[in-house]
């Protein structure tokens, strides 16, 4: 028997059989744990196809029906840098589907593939009950962008749309009669992050009017939640009090009581929700307009802005001061009042430290700085989001210089105007450039755009000193002519590819919903267009710089935990004598879990001692400076990693595409993502055989055999030298006498434990047998020799008549490398006290002995040095 002389439990050797080889180990140091073999795997292609890259996350890429012939195994779909230009508008078309009446000032949120419109106007007189007290639902049939139909239309809805109601509620000081009907409200939709349900929507403020109530329109304070189950179905309205949307007092503080008869509601107010990069829900209330009849003050126009907190069961909490009477707080003014503009959430990745970080910000543009909109904001503003806090610092630097620095800039101004951001673009969507209400007049077909950078700036691409392109309507019109719109609303879903493999994917579907039409009527109309495509816009020019995160994915080998061998990946770069340092960096992270694969999974940590940690990759290593070479690059990771041992049940990587902005014409491509990779094989030590032999009641063996296999598969088994070294790991048994031999003694007995430390022995432990390593490879056998077991503390020989030398009923329990010393991962050590046999607290033997014990082991004793555990 080999013992490891460097252990610190102390044990004796007792068989004379086996003194040589203990004689010698006691001169010999512990084998060292024998370095990882570069072996041949199997090499999985990640993403190949349109499909599979467009399940991903673009910044300022995007995917692309290239190349046109490819070569096996390549297919048709790449991630090239994003163009940038006007809108292309051969990519948008007037829908098939058509609301279910038409609206004017509807917000619309979007979950998962299922689009919602939220009350709205029917008319546009603002003193009637025009108001819509339904919310419409779409379900999108992501591969073609149309709307999907039914044959028996929806109750209070159409074929397309199914209507759920608003649940009528007390809008506030101006009407005591409980109203659903609304329009000229903010809305934005908040994913479930926790449990089954899709999500939640929150609704906020709005115009109302009830004859019952006020001889005009009001504002109100209202906001009200509704949940959405996995089948996109409304199934509850939740409004609180303490949710209302805030009134300041005359020393500009947030009004608590409830039924303070001056509160006031609010609506043309710039809604956003951003999720951040710290997992936390914000929603921001920016601006607005305010009517109250019964106030003092009838019309007020805001420069305020709020904020409140989505927690983890869908509900509003203040962000700051959790036994607040509000939810809401109040942040840093704007340096005007505005209403009727847009605000738009928007993320990028940074490099910060060397580590590319995730940012976010929101953008503010167009709307009125007055009550009439005699005045249009023509102004740009940013706000960078603490994502901790939630606290906004707001700029009007928010444009490159041609010199690296920032700038403010001037846009059109419009009214009734909206907007979203998708792939570091800002779209701004149609709106009316005309002053004065209603503003129909000037209603465009326009969707000018923006693209920013990692530093939220946007970017003069085509060298024009217009960072916003696309504002004339005679050329640049994106809604199929005649149509213009104001005061619509717009949604993005994402986009499944083409089954078509050939035919250019789109990344999202873009949906702009309802709004007036110049002659101010409420229209039925869903535009629609393909948006994440290399077709997306007119231009060639691309950006200088994006990325592209792939979707987490599952890296299983025969249904195993794998080990990963080397990252491939295929370029075409091709660096043209103008653009040498083109490139694309590659960085992959991996993590083991039990069954899940998702962005959570992932430690966010930096250091190096996270084995989910972003990693580098570097496919060209003869150059100082590019990370790839045109074609395939293959990095092992023997050669990048060479100690550690990466293993994953699931991955993630991102690609960082960069160019010379000098000759921006140019981009490089990633044709696909591969992975080579094996089972990652591990030792699962196994009690095959456990008996307390007796004979004639007399205690005669301790029977017990290991085995080292882990599920049944030997590619799935490691040798414990080759995961943990050479030596010895310790088996021990607790034996404890019955008081009454119907009772059990022993019911359990300890987990082993890693942070334990060698020197540890288990609490109940009698006697232990050191068994050698190299005993252990990948599916051997070890029974361990009666003679080697002694006396667990003292490391003495046994005697056996002590333990089992008075008659009685003895509980006999096992543990198996309490330690932790065979390199056994949480699985391996799951089943070291026979749990496999007999859950959940492993072999307790039972055995009655009536005599005292046979042989007697004293006869074969040998001294030698003690070795400790």
């Amino acid at each position: 028997m080999m013992i490891d002389p460097h252990l610190h439990r102390p044990l004796r050797l007792i068989t004379f059989f086996f003194i040589g080889a203990a004689l010698l180990l006691v001169l010999l140091p512990p084998v060292a744990v024998r370095a990882l073999d570069d072996e041949t795997g199997v090499t999985e292609i990640i993403d190949n196809t349109q499909a599979e890259f467009a399940s991903g996350v673009f910044q300022r890429t995007v995917v692309a029906a290239t190349p046109e012939s490819p070569t096996n195994p390549d297919q048709i779909g790449a991630i090239e840098l994003a163009p940038a230009g006007a809108l292309n508008r051969n990519n948008w078309r007037i829908a098939a589907a058509e609301l279910p009446q038409p609206l004017s000032d509807a917000p619309v949120v979007a979950l998962d593939r299922y689009l919602f419109v939220i009350g709205g106007a029917t008319s546009p007189i603002a003193n009637e009950e025009n108001r819509s007290s339904y919310v419409y639902r779409g379900i999108v049939d992501q591969e073609s962008g149309e709307l999907v139909e039914r044959a028996e239309p929806y109750p209070n809805g159409n074929d397309t749309f199914a209507a759920f109601a608003i649940q009528p509620a007390d809008p506030g000081p101006d009407c005591n009669t409980p109203l659903a009907g609304r329009s000229r409200a903010g809305a934005v939709a908040v994913p479930d992050t926790s449990g089954t349900n899709l999500g939640y929507i929150f609704v906020i403020g709005g115009s109302m009017y009830d004859t019952d109530c006020q001889r005009y329109d009001f504002s109100t304070n209202l906001v009200q939640r509704a949940t959405v189950n996995a089948s996109g179905d409304i199934i509850g309205w939740s409004t609180q009090n303490s949710w209302r949307f805030p009134t300041l007092d005359d020393n500009g503080n947030i009004i608590t009581n409830a039924n303070s008869p001056d509160l006031r509601g609010v609506q043309n107010v710039q809604i956003v929700h951003v999720r951040t990069n710290a997992g936390n829900d914000f929603i921001y209330a920016i601006g607005g307009l305010s009517i109250a009849p019964a106030q003092f003050l009838q019309e007020d126009i805001y420069p305020y802005v709020f904020y409140t907190k989505v927690d983890t069961n869908g509900n509003l909490v203040h962000p700051t001061s959790a036994g607040s009477a509000t939810v809401w707080a109040r942040l840093a003014d704007l340096p005007f009042a505005l209403h009727s503009g847009t605000a738009i959430a928007a993320k990028t990745t940074r490099i910060e430290g060397g580590v590319p970080v995730q940012q976010d910000a929101i953008f503010l543009l167009g709307g009125c700085t007055d009550i009439e909109c005699t005045t249009l904001n023509t102004s740009v503003y940013r706000a960078d989001i603490n994502p901790t806090t939630g606290v906004l610092t707001w700029t009007d630097q928010v444009a490159r210089t041609g010199s690296g620095g920032s700038q403010a800039i001037s846009i059109q101004g419009r009214q009734g105007v909206t907007g979203i951001s998708f792939n570091n673009r800002i779209y701004y969507v149609t709106g009316s450039t005309s002053t004065g209400t209603p503003g129909a007049a000037g209603a465009t077909a326009t969707i000018p755009v923006a693209i920013y950078n990692d530093q939220f700036l946007l970017e003069d691409l085509t060298n024009s000193s217009n960072y916003f392109v696309g504002f004339d309507e005679n050329n640049d019109y994106v809604l199929p002519l005649p149509n213009r719109r104001l005061n619509a609303s717009v949604a993005l879903v994402p986009a499944v590819p083409p089954s078509n493999g050939s035919a250019q994917a789109n990344a999202a579907w873009m949906y702009i919903i309802g709004g007036s039409n110049q002659s101010n009527q409420p229209t039925n109309t869903i535009f629609v267009g393909g948006v994440g495509g290399a077709n997306e816009t007119t231009g060639t020019i691309r950006a200088s710089e994006g990325w592209y995160y792939s979707k987490p994915f599952p890296v299983l080998t025969q249904g195993e935990t794998s080990r990963l061998l080397a990252i491939k990946w295929v370029t075409d770069l091709n660096r043209p004598l103008t653009n040498p340092e083109a490139d694309i960096r590659i960085q992959f992270r991996a993590v083991v879990t039990s069954g899940t694969c998702r962005e959570s999974d992932f430690n966010p940590s930096t250091s190096t001692s996270n084995p989910s940690r972003w990693r580098d990759l570097d496919g060209n290593a003869t150059d100082p400076v590019l990370r790839s070479q045109n074609g395939e690059n293959v990095v092992r990771m023997i050669n990048a990693f060479p100690d550690e041992e990466i293993q994953a049940t699931c991955m993630q990587y991102r690609a960082q595409f960069i160019q010379d902005p000098g000759q921006n014409s140019y981009t490089p491509k990633l044709l696909y993502f591969a992975v080579e990779k094996i089972v990652a094989a591990k030792p699962d030590i196994l009690i095959d055989t456990f008996n307390v032999q007796t004979t004639s009641g007399s205690f005669t063996n301790i029977a017990l055999t290991l085995r080292n296999l882990r599920n049944n598969n030997l590619s799935a088994t490691r040798s414990v030298v080759a995961a943990a070294g050479g030596g010895g790991f310790f088996v021990d048994l607790c034996i404890v006498k019955r008081t009454n031999p119907s009772t059990p003694a022993l019911t359990a007995v300890p987990a082993p434990d890693p942070n334990a430390g060698a020197g540890a022995t288990p609490g109940c432990a009698t006697v232990s047998a050191q068994v050698p390593k190299e005993a252990m490879n990948a599916g051997a056998t070890y029974t361990v020799p009666f003679a080697d077991w002694v006396t667990a503390n003292g490391g003495t020989p046994v005697d056996w008549n002590a333990i089992f030398g008075d008659p009685g009923t003895y509980d006999v329990g096992i543990v198996v490398d309490y330690n932790a010393l065979t390199g056994e991962d949480a699985q391996g050590r799951s089943n070291n006290r026979g749990e496999n046999v007999s859950p959940p607290n492993g072999i307790i033997r039972t055995v009655t002995i009536t005599a005292p014990p046979n042989p007697n082991p004293s006869s074969n004793n040998i001294f030698v040095p003690v070795i400790y555990r």
